[in-house]
């Protein structure tokens, strides 16, 4: 593959993610608490139901120190609850309170409004396109995590 392609790719990259994160899109929780919620979220809707920090953990890609950071935080804004399991003591699960949905909905509708003029200025192909290049990125950079050797390969490879 071409490196100017590559550059190209990653510079991108970087820009999306510093657009995402530095505009401040939402600013009543911090990114990662938009993230948790909004997992925690598509979890009720989708009858899952309440999910385990280790779940989190492993869907955050998160280092359990950030994560607990995170929880504790929303627990302290009572966005979160957690549940003991009655079955496993040691397993503790987590749920939005239905009653602080609105919180989490207000800011999502603010994502809301930017993904739209996104969509809106690209274009339903485009979306379309553009979202199946980014699950298909995001399954190549999963399947590296999967290789037990990968950080050498990348290590070599700069």
């Amino acid at each position: 593959m071409d490196k100017n392609v590559e550059e190209a790719l990653i510079g991108a990259w970087i820009d999306m993610a510093m657009n995402i994160r530095g505009n401040r899109i939402v600013t009543g929780l911090s990114f990662n608490e938009i993230v948790v919620c909004s997992i925690l979220y598509r979890s009720m809707q989708t009858g899952v139901g309440m999910l385990t920090a280790t779940d989190l953990g492993k869907r955050t890609k998160l280092l359990k120190s950030q994560l607990n950071k995170v929880l504790t935080a929303m627990e302290d804004k009572g966005l979160i609850e957690r549940t003991r399991s009655e079955q496993d003591k040691r397993k503790v699960y987590l749920k939005l309170r239905e009653e602080m949905l609105p919180v989490y909905l207000g800011e999502h509708e603010k994502v809301m409004t930017i993904v739209h003029s996104v969509c809106m200025t690209l274009g339903e192909e485009k979306v379309r396109n553009l979202t199946e290049l980014l699950v298909e990125a995001v399954e190549a950079v999963d399947s590296l995590s999967l290789q037990p050797d990968h950080k050498q390969t990348v290590s070599n490879e700069l």
